[in-house]
């Protein structure tokens, strides 16, 4: 990934801070911002990251600590004193079964993306994370299911792509958590002098590439580590790029002034508690610009590690002679780092690349040519004493379009927040984004309206807006967006929920095309031919939500007029008191929503529990209900349900205090059969009759394997 120019930087940033705090009136101040640009810049020298990186942090803790004031008139609770805070499946065997034609696979934004998930299918073989294994079952028909392996893989797996004869799990390992004779411990944590036992990143995402040319056998190829937080992962034919968030702690921080005895028993209003609190809290900003000052550049970057079947571990550090691998925004002011890591599957030598953009929590995007990060521009410290700017996303757009390449191609910058993946669409050669503006800092005494856009943005090495549409829905916010083709869809709530049709035909001139108010709001869209929208969120009347699920058909074959078709209101059906509320985990992530179009069927999870108490009144357990609802989709009749995949005997033969996972969470559509995914069974349901005609128990999430991770 390099940028189409490439400049050594040391970012100079627009704040009158010094080596010291401003000091007004004996109070320290918070200097001045502005904005430039969202474009990235190359670093030519690891001299100039480094400034930049240590420039940004010491500006955060200043603002952090400045920030605190003295209302905490207490102090910190005992133990947190320095506690730092956290800003389609390809075909097999012999390729008779096709995806979309013969079975279903994940629910992916874009064809020819397929993104990341716990649950895969080659139409022969169903492939699922659980616990902290590989579980695959066999197919040899529809209908049939049989264990066929179950392999152990390292720490928390959360998603996996096939490829062909090969699996990538992406598993997230707490770094505190690692084994005293782990290999990686040494190189992820240190005793530093004064520090104690020091964990450069809280969390490390690990990649296991898996051999499955045996299915009955899998042979674990090439194991690799990165710091931070795994985010997702898509694969265009057997090309994989895998997207992470990390942020390193710094030894030595203090992220609370320390302060006298004497403080704590001055009265609230005497002013020599003042004082004392801002002397405190310029020697605790002076004490953390000396450890960042002295903090070698190692210690602010992820690293990637590999280990090999003998337990060797070799360091791929991007800092040994030059940084080009990282990139910033011009006014960038973050010290964490999205990581993109690209490797192909298919690929003899399992090479792979990995850039860095210094930026904030992203979201991400892509169709089969074009990949988008959007972040946050700035962090909420930024707007600290500086709030009369909106809030701001960053996007950064890397043509992938070459196996194993991922290349920067220009930046733009939005105002307001996304809400998700679906906030994002590339279309020919056009970016369109869905925003809010008025996200208001929590210490705003003047809350700003709530305000919806939709933009359109262009250009060869840039990102520049040419297109807007705003004033969407004034006083309410996006809860689901959807771009197809040269048509946009908008769902804002406040208490009833409009849904907005968007031409979006000539990029540079976005237009508000319908409008239709109805009790409710929709929080995922689904397309359904060119003039239909099935939708899953929550029901209501004109006084707001009633938070039972609900799916609807929109029609929008008159855009300027769409029209409610059908709406189905979904709770479990059981019988007697104490049953919470119904959720489905469709609701907000759509890859449990699973649409099969040759069957107009909708599977999605739906749960609920209660508790049972005994004969003399005292507490005794816990009562699930885990279903699937099957629904019947048709634009003419409407909605209707099918019937119910039952999963709650998996959670209900044993008294467990506590499931982590009790849901229904997958679903796949084979031939006539519908396969359903819990944390405790796979099982197989005619979808005639609803019978079940084959199950298969699964161990499950235990304790020790999700708080420990081996």
């Amino acid at each position: 990934m390099k940028a189409p120019w490439s400049i050594a930087i040391l970012v100079t940033f627009a704040v009158t801070l010094g080596c010291d705090p401003v000091i007004e009136n004996n109070k320290p101040q918070i200097g001045i911002r502005t904005r430039t640009s969202a474009n990235l810049q190359s670093f030519n020298t690891c001299q100039d990251l480094a400034a930049s990186l240590r420039s940004n942090l010491q500006e955060e803790m200043r603002v952090y600590l400045l920030s605190l004031d003295d209302y905490w008139y207490y102090g910190p609770m005992d133990g947190d004193a320095n506690a730092p805070t956290a800003g389609g499946a390809e075909s097999s065997g012999g390729g008779q079964r096709t995806e979309g034609v013969d079975y279903s696979g994940t629910n992916n934004q874009e064809t020819g993306v397929d993104e990341a998930d716990f649950v895969k299918t080659d139409g022969y073989f169903i492939y699922t994370l659980n616990g902290n294994r590989l579980e695959i079952m066999g197919v040899p028909e529809f209908g049939e299911l049989t264990h066929v392996s179950s392999t152990t893989v390292e720490g928390h797996p959360m998603a996996m792509l096939i490829g062909d004869d090969k699996i990538v799990v992406f598993s997230n390992i707490y770094t505190y958590n690692l084994p005293e004779d782990h290999p990686l411990r040494a190189f992820v944590g240190r005793d530093e002098d004064g520090y104690g036992w020091w964990w450069r990143s809280q969390v490390l995402t690990k990649l296991t590439v898996i051999n499955i040319a045996d299915r009955a056998n899998p042979q674990t190829l090439r194991q690799m580590y990165l710091e931070g937080y795994y985010q997702t992962a898509r694969k265009v034919e057997s090309s994989v790029r895998m997207i992470s968030f990390s942020w390193m702690d710094i030894a030595g921080m203090m992220w609370w002034p320390e302060l006298p005895d004497d403080y704590y028993n001055l009265d609230y209003d005497d002013p020599r508690r003042q004082q004392i609190w801002d002397n405190a809290v310029i020697a605790a900003i002076r004490h953390n610009d000396a450890v960042i000052a002295q903090t070698p550049l190692s210690d602010f970057v992820p690293q990637i590690y590999e280990r090999f079947q003998n337990d060797a571990v070799v360091e791929h550090p991007f800092t040994t002679s030059s940084c080009t691998a990282f990139q910033m925004a011009q006014d960038g002011m973050s010290h964490g780092f999205s990581s993109i890591l690209s490797l192909d599957l298919l690929g003899p030598t399992f090479a792979f690349d990995a850039d860095h953009i210094v930026s904030n929590w992203s979201t991400v995007y892509a169709s089969t040519d074009t990949l988008l990060i959007a972040e946050p521009s700035h962090d909420w410290w930024w707007f600290w004493n500086n709030d009369n700017f909106d809030e701001a996303s960053n996007i950064h757009r890397f043509d992938i379009s070459v196996a194993g390449q991922t290349r920067y191609t220009g930046s733009g910058r939005v105002d307001g927040h996304l809400r998700n993946q679906f906030s994002l669409s590339e279309h020919n050669d056009f970016v369109r984004v869905a925003s809010t503006t008025g996200f208001n800092r929590w210490w705003s005494d003047e809350p700003r309206e709530f305000e919806n856009h939709v933009f359109v943005l262009a250009g060869e090495n840039s990102l520049e807006e040419i297109g807007h549409v705003g004033g969407i829905a004034m006083g309410e916010q996006i809860w689901a967006s959807r771009f197809i083709g040269d048509k946009g869809y908008l769902v804002t709530f406040l208490q009833i929920d409009p849904l907005w049709t968007i031409d979006l035909s000539r990029p540079g001139s976005p237009e508000i095309i319908g409008e239709l108010e109805v009790p409710g709001v929709s929080t995922y869209i689904h397309p359904l031919g060119d003039d239909h929208l099935l939708t899953i969120g929550y029901g209501g009347d004109e006084n707001g939500l009633d938070w039972a699920t609900q799916v609807s058909i929109f029609d929008v074959s008159n855009f300027a007029a769409p029209a409610l078709s059908s709406a189905l209101s979904l709770a479990p059906e059981v019988e007697g008191d104490g049953w919470t509320y119904a959720w489905s985990e469709a609701n907000w992530e759509h890859k449990a929503f699973q649409y099969w179009g040759p069957m107009s069927m909708l599977a999605i999870p739906l749960s609920t529990y209660r508790y049972v108490y005994d004969d003399v009144g005292y507490y005794s357990h816990y009562e699930y209900v885990s279903m699937l609802q099957l629904i019947n989709v048709d634009t003419g009749a409407g909605l209707s349900r099918h019937g119910t995949v039952d999963h709650s005997d998996f959670f209900n033969q044993e008294q467990e205090y506590w499931w982590d996972w009790r849901d229904v969470r997958r679903s796949i559509f084979m031939g006539d059969f519908i396969y359903a995914i819990s944390d405790r069974g796979v099982t197989a349901s005619r979808i005639s009759d609803m019978s079940m005609v084959a199950s298969v128990d699964l161990p499950g999430t235990g304790y020790d394997e999700w708080y420990w991770g081996w």
